[in-house]
Order: C-alpha cells, then structure tokens, then sequence
C-alpha cells in the first residue's frame, strides 16, 4: 500500500516539473539539436557551417544567376560586316579576287619571332573555315616572296615608306599613341619591331585582316578584332567570324559599291 502511494507521489511530481518549465520558458532538452538538422524552410545553411550565435541571422548561400550569351541579329551581322568592309571614304568592296592563283593565297614574313608563326597559321585556318572562295595557305613562308609580304622593321624604317592610294588597295598606317606599330601597301605589311606581347600579337593579325579586305572598324563591339579603340584583340568573335563568311561568300565580288553589296545580302 505504501509503494502504491510512493508511485503516486512520483508521477505527480514529474507532471508538476513540467508545468514549471512551460511557465518559465525553459527549453526542452535537445532542442538546438533538432533545429541544427532541420533548418527553418527557405534558409540555406552553408555546407560545413556552423549554427549562428543566438541573435545573429543563419548564414546564408546564393546560387548564382547564369547570364545569358550575346547573341547577335542576321541583320546585326550583316551591318559589322559592312562596318568591316567600308572604311571611312571607302566606296568599292576590297576583296581578295576569287580567280586569282584559283583562290589561293600564300603569305610570307621576314624578320618574325617563332611566336608570330602559330598566330598566322590560326588566322588562316580560321579565315578558311569561313571562306567559300578564297583560301590562305597554312605554310606560311619566312622568306620575302608572298601574295602577301608581312616584313618586321626597325622603327627607324617606316620613313622611307610612303602610304598612298595608288594600289587596288586603301593603304593604313596603325599606331597605338605616338607610336607607329604598322603600315599596309598593296600586299604588303610592315611592322614595327620592337612590339611586343598582346600589341606585336594584335597588330600582326589585324594587319593580315586589313590586306585581306577588312578596311573599316566596329565601335559597338569591343571584343571584335577590329574594335576602333586601341586594344590587345587576337581572337575573332561569332560576329567577326560571320563577317567573314559574307565577304568571301559566292554572291560577293572585288569591286562592288555599298549599294550591290546591300542587294545581294539583303540589306535595307
């Protein structure tokens, strides 16, 4: 009989317990475990991370947005095409002609590094991955003999060169500042020397680029090749690319105005 009351006695001692810690606020024991496995929805806790400190917000992980590739119009194509092939006060198409040596093209350097050969050959096998007329060997010859001559000089050289208009050709000079970095004449090239790095490797390709027709420039696309402002480009973008393929397309001839360029690519 007294054991049955000792029982009683316990049980309502445990329930009396209870009831203080509810009115007091006490937390029940293992609850900052439970809620460091299983976070409140819509907090993301950092792999490996620790619980925040009572008062502090949860630290927190972002998923960062992909962007979105630029991707250009047909019609935002075919104007960087006609940025690229009209100068500044170029009125005839510059091209290369298709008949010519069966459309073959060969290009010789004199006075070159080991490291401009590569840049050369990879513009060429681009051009002709574009080209559906016309094609650059990927021999590139160190020797002066090349439909076209790309010579390396002493600055001290470029007086003697005279840049006019009488070839088939609009003629440039490059600089970058005050300095002279390259002059074009019909087949042509003449480099500065002393370039180095991203300006040698840049002056070097857009030159081959100018002699093959490309005369003008593009102001809306700084990572063209042919972007106006001074810069270190090499590589040719999708839209560089695509100009390309419209200038040594089927439909496009040495010669041809603004306007038969614009009907035979439909340009409005």
């Amino acid at each position: 009989m007294k054991t049955g009351w000792a029982f009683l006695l316990s049980g309502i001692f445990i329930i009396a317990v209870g009831v203080v810690w509810i009115l007091t606020g006490i937390s029940a024991p293992g609850a900052d475990t439970a809620a460091t496995l299983f976070p409140a929805p819509g907090i993301t806790q950092a792999p490996g991370a620790s619980p925040s400190p009572s008062g502090t917000a949860p630290a927190t992980t972002e998923t960062p947005v992909p962007q979105a590739t630029l991707q250009l119009s047909s019609d935002e194509i075919k104007m960087h095409f006609m940025d690229l092939a009209y100068g500044t006060g170029n009125a005839y198409l510059e091209r290369w002609n298709a008949t010519d040596n069966n459309g073959r093209i060969v290009v010789s350097v004199t006075g070159n590094r080991d490291t401009d050969i590569p840049l050369l050959v990879e513009a060429a096998r681009e051009f002709n991955s574009q080209s559906q007329t016309n094609q650059i060997s990927e021999q590139i010859k160190e020797e002066s003999n090349g439909d076209i001559a790309i010579k390396f000089i002493s600055p001290d050289g470029f007086g003697g060169i005279v840049i006019n208009t009488s070839g088939s050709l609009t003629n440039r000079e490059f600089s970058a500042g005050n300095l002279t970095t390259a002059k074009i004449t019909h087949g042509t090239i003449y480099i500065n020397a002393d370039l180095k790095g991203g300006q040698r490797n840049h002056t070097l390709i857009r030159s081959l680029f100018y002699e093959l027709g490309f005369v003008g420039e593009t102001l809306k696309y700084p990572d063209s090749l042919f972007y106006a402002g001074e810069n270190t480009n090499v590589n040719l973008t999708d839209a560089d690319l695509n100009a390309i393929g419209i200038m040594y397309g089927t439909g496009l001839t040495h010669g041809m105005t603004v306007d038969d360029v614009k009907r035979v690519v439909y340009i409005r």
